[in-house]
């Protein structure tokens, strides 16, 4: 059993490598949340996943300046299947990172969030 997800995990840290995962969905089928989370590590904030000894996990997201915030498991799952985060696998806790495919639907998603505001300023100014 953990051999069978020791080697899932490497391939899809291989298929994130090489940007060949045919999993990776356009960025427009990302939640806004999810949209948000990728911009905000493309800008430098660090995610980690907090392990306890009880067994919980938690998601944090660490801003270079100001107090971490938690950040929806469900999110970070979707984004790791995705495979456009990859972790650390450290204990306890792990940083997870922006695949190269990661930094590419990052950059679409911020481009589209800057296009969205932009957008919405125009409107109002008429």
């Amino acid at each position: 059993m953990m051999l069978r997800a020791a080697a899932a995990r490497l391939g899809a840290r291989l298929r994130a490598a090489f940007g060949r995962s045919a999993n990776i969905p356009p960025h427009s089928t990302l939640t806004p949340s999810q949209q948000r989370l990728l911009g905000e590590l493309l800008q430098g904030d660090t995610l980690k996943s907090h392990r306890y000894l009880d067994g919980n996990k938690e998601y944090r997201l660490h801003p270079l300046g100001g107090d971490s915030r938690s950040v929806a498991a469900q999110d970070v799952k979707r984004l790791e299947v995705y495979g456009l985060l990859l972790s650390n696998h450290k204990f306890p806790a792990a940083t997870l990172f922006l695949s190269p495919s990661g930094r590419e639907a990052a950059a679409a998603a911020v481009k589209a969030v800057r296009e969205a505001r932009e957008d919405s300023a125009f409107k109002k100014s008429r």
